[in-house]
């Protein structure tokens, strides 16, 4: 809900250049060096107090880069989330809080379904509507003060002392072992998250990266500290700096991400001996303006502990329960975020709890579902996206109606190149900046003209996924299996082909969660792809790859793509987080 209105405790070698790809496995050091030289490009000024830039949305379908970007995947997410599909709730039923005197929204359900397989599933927008909306998208001061009470109270449960929060714990990390930066103490009661490292930057990360293409190292090797922090061989994370002008060593990540497999958040609250469903949660937050990488950070640490909480507060939750639970999580990070006097980030997350998929996202960057199918005869092997979140981008008519309604003006460049912005004051310039989204963590100023926290919630079951797409291909079978061929000269007829028999054990189902950095130069239906072969890769095959390499591919690959389209002069913060949703933790 509205922040001032709530109060409450195959990226295959078709796809990558050939040539390209195979220089990069085949001679690493060369490919190094590329990267180093598109590293070294300095300008006069840092752009890192700007305002996040937005993207060309170049994909190189037809550069050295990419050599086909044509696939057709429609995925679910503009199915629903399309601007002409997410109505403004308000007017809908409302019911009044006796103890705080406020009024909620009652989330307006919307059932669509996947082009492919017409898997059916349920999303929302948790946004009030703006006759529910008072007029601002900044919190109140009574909202800041609760909901900064409500984190600190989560962190407790979860165990964080004072060197894990705060200003002191920017160069910290909550797995005492990571990489990258220091870690501290012990791992929170809800478990000890996967961080990203960077794939270029961080020389252990780069090593450990190098060993697992050579297999020198195996996913069971506990000396390597990429393998015990960032990832395994079924959920990983990582990340590349980007370049922002001037020198490269004053460059700040402001990308943010984490897999928490399992998550444990039953034991927030208290010790939970009992036997409970998996739970995952995963996501990437990309910060932006001049306190991004605070807001990122902050929301990397208080997230999973606040959402924890909320959750185990009661022992059952129905859907319409754990939406609202998600709504609120996002509503108090946002209010009680370091955002002062600039700063904020996207969010885009995934739970799971047993079968149960909930997605929710504010900002730009994306969260998708996707199922790796093995034809049980031919072993063939296809990956197909089940759903994607949308871009909240302000031209979309009911977020452009929102700003406009609240004073904003949307920015739209001229012959549609370019990103569409929100357009505020920033309060350390006093210059008139563009932000490029619609909704965010933070953005406080933004805020004042419409930018809200509140995320788009879709509701997905992985029984129901695996139950569809196997009838839907075993009936395509059966109907092909009823087609014959004739033989001219015998006049004998054949079935025209074998009719598999898809079970179980041939539909996998994953996720993953990226940043703009990566989505921008890499189509979606690539990037699952490519992930589907690091998480089911066949190990007794000579090329197989590592959930970790993999994603390392997809990082350079893009990184390769900022270079071509900007020679050098800007390149973003890339993260990606993924991980397969039935193998157990």
């Amino acid at each position: 809900m509205h922040r001032a209105s709530v109060l409450r405790s195959s990226l295959t070698l078709s796809h990558l250049n050939k040539k390209y790809l195979s220089h990069r496995l085949g001679n690493r050091l060369a490919h190094l060096e590329m990267t180093r030289h598109l590293h070294s490009t300095t300008s006069s000024s840092s752009n890192n107090g700007n305002t996040k830039r937005g993207s060309t949305k170049k994909r190189y379908a037809t550069t050295a880069l990419i050599a086909s970007a044509t696939a057709s995947v429609s995925y679910a997410g503009y199915l629903f989330f399309s601007s002409a599909a997410i109505p403004a709730v308000s007017g809908e039923s409302v019911t009044e809080d006796t103890d705080s005197k406020r009024k909620t929204a009652v989330f307006k359900e919307q059932l669509s379904s996947d082009p492919t397989f017409g898997y059916e599933y349920v999303g929302f927008d948790s946004y009030p509507g703006i006759e529910l909306d008072d007029g601002t998208g900044v919190a109140t001061a009574e909202l800041k003060a609760a909901s900064v009470k409500n984190v600190a109270a989560a962190l407790d449960a979860a165990g964080f002392d004072e060197n894990m929060r705060g200003d002191k714990s920017e160069s910290t990390t909550l797995n005492p072992n990571h990489a990258l930066r220091l870690g501290l103490g012990a791992c929170p009661t809800y478990g000890c998250p996967f961080l990203p490292s960077d794939v270029h930057y961080n020389d252990q990360t780069k090593l450990a990266l190098e060993e697992l293409r050579k297999k020198t190292i195996t996913a069971d090797d506990n000396k390597s500290s990429l393998l015990k922090t960032s990832g395994t061989e079924k959920a990983a994370t990582l990340t590349l700096i980007g370049y922002k002008g001037g020198r490269m060593e004053d460059q700040i990540n402001q990308d943010r991400a984490f897999v928490l497999s399992p998550f444990m958040y039953r034991n927030i609250m208290k010790e939970d001996s009992k036997v409970r469903p998996v739970a995952r949660l995963l996501g990437v937050f990309d910060g932006h303006a001049r306190l991004g990488e605070k807001v990122s950070e902050y929301v990397v640490k208080t997230l999973p502990a606040l959402l924890g909480s909320k959750l185990v507060a009661k022992e059952e939750l129905s859907n319409q329960e754990i939406g609202k639970i998600l709504q609120d999580t996002f509503v108090e990070i946002d209010a009680s975020s370091p955002a002062d006097p600039s700063g904020g980030c996207t969010a885009s997350i995934v739970l799971q709890i047993d079968s149960n998929i909930y997605i929710a996202n504010a900002g730009d960057s994306r969260s998708f579902v996707a199922v790796h199918i093995i034809d049980p005869i031919s072993k063939a092997e296809t990956t197909h996206i089940i759903y994607g979140t949308r871009e909240d981008k302000p031209h979309l008519s009911f977020e452009r109606l929102r700003v406009e309604a609240m004073g904003g003006n949307v920015y739209i460049p001229p012959g549609g190149k370019g990103t569409t912005r929100v357009l505020y004051q920033d309060p350390t310039t006093g210059s008139t900046s563009g932000l490029a989204m619609s909704r965010s963590l933070g953005d406080w100023d933004a805020g004042d003209v419409g930018v809200v926290p509140d995320p788009t919630i879709a509701i997905l079951n992985i029984k129901d996924i695996k139950s569809k797409v196997i009838e839907k291909l075993n009936k395509s079978c059966q109907d092909k299996a009823k087609e014959v061929e004739i033989d001219p000269a015998t006049g004998e007829s054949t079935p025209s082909s074998d009719c598999a028999t898809y079970g179980e054990n041939d539909v996998k189902v994953f996720t993953f969660s990226a940043t703009d950095g990566l989505l921008d130069y890499i189509p979606e239906n690539s990037i699952a792809e490519h992930v589907a072969k690091g998480l089911y890769n066949n190990k007794e095959a000579e090329q197989n790859i590592h959930l970790l390499t993999a994603c390392e591919d997809l990082i350079y690959a893009a990184a390769q793509g900022w270079q071509e389209d900007k020679g050098g002069r800007y390149r973003d913060d890339i993260a990606i987080s993924v991980a397969d949703l039935e193998s157990d933790p």
